[in-house]
């Protein structure tokens, strides 16, 4: 089976570089954006994340800006929330699951260690984790990596969270993967500095194990052909990849 996969872009917003470049880049300003990522193709049919709402950001400090509701973007495909048979979540940081209530008819596919933690998070990651968008969803609990359906498969990559997923999808360009950790192309690209420190990737600054985020970070660039960061600019305004 190959597939293609439809970035819904939801918002986007500045953020300093450090964000997504570990211990680098403090001072630069990045653009970002958040996605919901429809699998076009798939049947059942699979929406990664959710997305969330600018004014979410703008709570915790980060200037960010709506684009298109989660809706519209469905509907330029002919769909609604209510056709969504799945939802794939990344990670329960409300970010990437604010939005699951539209999906009324969904179940929501998570790894055992990400709900349990989420439920109960260290002080640091209250403010991450959300039980008012997570709390009351249909979930398929899942441990480590499971394939969804012919082409379509779950990655354990912890690091970022307890129980990060990232979602490998066969297509006509080889290997696609939506990343389960928070992360810009930058995350991947090795810098001459990067060169110098023995690093072949580098990490998001928001992490529960840097060095567990390092390793997924490292899998998912040796895995992948097209890598879809969770929060890369380039996405936005692109109707289909590949």
């Amino acid at each position: 089976m190959s597939y293609s996969v439809c970035p819904i872009a939801v918002c986007q917003g500045p953020r300093d570089g450090s964000h997504f470049t570990y211990r680098m880049n403090f001072g630069s300003i990045t653009n970002t954006a958040c996605y919901a990522w429809y699998i076009m193709g798939s049947n059942p049919r699979i929406l990664v994340d959710t997305g969330a709402r600018a004014a979410t950001f703008r709570a915790k400090g980060a200037p960010e800006t709506d684009l298109i509701s989660v809706e519209e973007g469905l509907a330029r495909l002919g769909l609604t929330p209510a056709d969504i048979d799945i939802v794939i979540l990344t990670h329960l940081h409300c970010d990437h699951v604010e939005l699951g209530c539209l999906f009324t008819k969904a179940q929501f596919i998570v790894q055992k260690r990400e709900l349990e933690y989420a439920h109960k998070p260290h002080p640091i990651d209250t403010d991450l984790y959300d039980k008012r968008y997570f709390g009351s969803l249909n979930y398929k609990v899942i441990d480590g990596d499971t394939n969804i359906s012919p082409g379509i498969s779950i990655l354990l990559t912890p690091g970022h969270t307890p129980g990060g997923q990232s979602v490998q999808i066969s297509t006509a360009a080889g290997k696609a993967i939506i990343t389960g950790f928070c992360c810009t192309l930058n995350t991947f690209k090795q810098t001459e500095e990067m060169k110098r420190r023995g690093w072949e990737v580098t990490t998001p600054l928001i992490h529960h194990n840097v060095l567990e985020t390092y390793d997924s970070v490292l899998k998912v660039k040796r895995l992948a052909d097209i890598i879809l960061p969770l929060h890369a600019p380039e996405f936005i305004g692109k109707d289909l990849i590949p």
